[in-house]
């Protein structure tokens, strides 16, 4: 609908920049319909909240970004003393993509417990879905 209408505009003007610069436009108005039915969903439920509220509770925690921080870094690290210096230094490119494959699923495992721990709505939603089940 509204992208092609957009898309079409715009690819003729700014050429593949426009196609871009269409999905992102589409993909704001797909976001402003969303957070005025959020607010209606809500408000029928029972539970008034402001366009502000719903927005803040859309973010993460603090402590679950900078997880997804120190994971970047231990990673980075990781493929600049493990992997690159090994190569380097003539050694196996397999132990040492082990190496770091290794790290990075630590960290992966490390944020996952960690955002999981932080988020009581989501761990009691998937445990009311897991109950549904088996019922």
């Amino acid at each position: 609908g509204i992208f092609a209408l957009i898309a079409l505009g715009l690819v003729r003007k700014e050429g593949a920049a426009g196609l871009v610069f269409a999905n992102c436009i589409s993909m704001a108005l797909r976001s402003m319909y969303s957070l005025h039915y959020a607010r209606g969903f809500f408000a029928r439920a029972g539970n008034r909240m402001s366009i502000k509220d719903i927005i803040l509770r859309i973010f993460p925690y603090v402590v679950a970004v900078m997880m997804f921080i120190v994971s970047f870094v231990i990673t980075r690290t990781s493929r600049i003393f493990l992997y690159d210096a090994q190569i380097a230094s003539g050694g196996s490119w397999i132990v040492a993509g082990a190496q770091h494959v290794g790290v990075g699923a630590s960290c992966i495992i490390a944020t996952a417990a960690v955002s999981l721990w932080l988020e009581k709505d989501f761990r009691s939603a998937i445990s009311r879905m897991a109950k549904r089940k088996t019922d």
